[in-house]
């Protein structure tokens, strides 16, 4: 998928990742927005706009039923964005801006126009062939490395492929990832530079963040880093909960992080979150119950202590995951202590000042736990951060905290 792709494109040529992901957001839509005002645009009948719903009762894609439809009219890029715009669907419309692929002029959903076109041969230049001396990180799935695009520098998640039998998963935690960062763009969501599917690598594209991620610099902090201030950790932490009260309460769907962590917190020059790594993400529509059970895979979960207990033993997911775990990250933060203490006990961070502010009956009791690299944490911004934590965190997900409220609270959090 290095190739270009413009308005003369035939519908037939566009890559099958870039249409499921157009198929999935027109079924998804309402009203203006969904599959029915599409084939009101593109079919010649009402009778025959009555007939696509036969592919519904059949649990079929209409839209992709209508895409095959329209594709054997010769129809191209160019007509499908000319429909968009009469249907002003803008979000639908923003998906052909990524994966490599060019479209001018072309605007994003934020109304910016589009900063970059990378190129996969940039990505294979820049990385010198994916050379193992700019590997800068591994997980269970996925390989990171970094390159040079000019006068830019880049980071490439490389998805591993070692058998043909988790090939499938793969491609799930692929397509969610771009699927999240093309429609739920936030000045506090990493940017997605490109995405291919080439040969036997799946890859995506981000610009590199000098600062690292949060995680880093709260615990690997060395002669040629300092530690955060309390002002950059408050900014942090309000900065991260508005990207994910963004992605609770965006359209089409309730996106479910499903993987908040300090790791996945990035951080730009200006030390401002870019919350990352969206391939365990679930999308939900507004209409559906917001809780279910699934099977989780805990493989793919880098650090257990993220999670919520009724996650972990039931399997039950909701937006209340995402509370929880950023529950985690404030006290995380807050704190300087690692979720999973390093030590005979293999004590979570968590349970440590549960018990304390149970045990006395007060938030102050916590305020001992403060990192002491920081120097003169204001005791109001502190309390008030411990309470968001630990009322994150707690037992009952009932009784969290909505992202709203917790986006609402932190923003009260200030120096008296």
């Amino acid at each position: 998928m290095s190739g270009k792709i413009d308005t003369p494109t035939l519908l037939f040529d566009v890559p099958p990742v870039l249409m499921e992901s157009f198929c999935r957001l027109i079924d998804s839509g309402v009203d203006g927005l969904g599959w029915r005002a599409l084939a009101t645009h593109i079919l010649p009948s009402q009778l025959e706009v009555r007939c696509t719903e036969m592919y519904v009762a059949a649990g079929k894609s209409p839209t992709q039923e209508l895409m095959w439809l329209w594709a054997q009219q010769n129809k191209t890029v160019g007509d499908l964005l000319k429909v968009l715009d009469e249907m002003g669907h803008t979000r639908a419309r923003s998906l052909f801006q990524s994966q490599g692929f060019e479209i001018k002029p072309f605007l994003s959903i934020s109304g910016e126009k589009q900063k970059y076109f990378i190129t996969y041969s940039d990505v294979r230049e820049g990385t010198r062939h994916f050379h193992q001396d700019l590997k800068i990180g591994s997980s269970v799935c996925a390989e990171v490395y970094c390159g040079k695009w000019g006068n830019r520098s880049f980071v490439v998640k490389v998805f591993k492929q070692e058998n043909k039998a988790n090939w499938k998963a793969l491609w799930g935690k692929f397509t969610k990832e771009i699927e999240v960062l093309q429609l739920y763009q936030h000045p506090n969501i990493l940017e997605l530079w490109g995405s291919f599917s080439e040969a036997d690598r799946f890859c995506l594209v981000y610009p590199y963040l000098h600062n690292g991620s949060l995680f880093h610099r709260l615990h690997e902090v060395n002669h040629l880093t300092s530690s955060l201030s309390w002002q950059e950790r408050l900014n942090i932490i309000k900065g991260t909960a508005k990207a994910i009260h963004h992605l609770h309460t965006a359209q089409p769907c309730v996106v479910i992080c499903g993987n908040i962590t300090s790791s996945n917190i990035l951080l730009d020059e200006h030390l401002q979150p870019k919350l990352s790594d969206f391939g365990l993400a679930h999308l939900r529509p507004h209409s559906v119950d917001q809780s279910c059970t699934i099977v989780i895979d805990t493989a793919s979960h880098s650090n257990l202590g993220y999670l919520s207990e009724e996650y972990i033993r039931d399997g039950k997911l909701s937006i209340k995951l995402d509370v929880y775990s950023l529950g985690m990250v404030i006290l995380e933060t807050c704190t300087g202590q690692k979720v999973k203490q390093e030590s005979a006990k293999n004590l979570f961070l968590r349970d440590v000042l549960h018990s304390e502010f149970e045990e006395k009956s007060s938030v102050d009791a916590c305020l001992r736990f403060l990192d002491p690299k920081v120097e003169h944490w204001p005791t109001a911004v502190a309390l008030c951060l411990l309470r968001i934590g630990l009322e994150c965190t707690g037992s009952k997900m009932r009784v969290r905290p909505s992202m709203e409220m917790v986006s609402k609270y932190s923003h009260l959090c200030k120096h008296k």
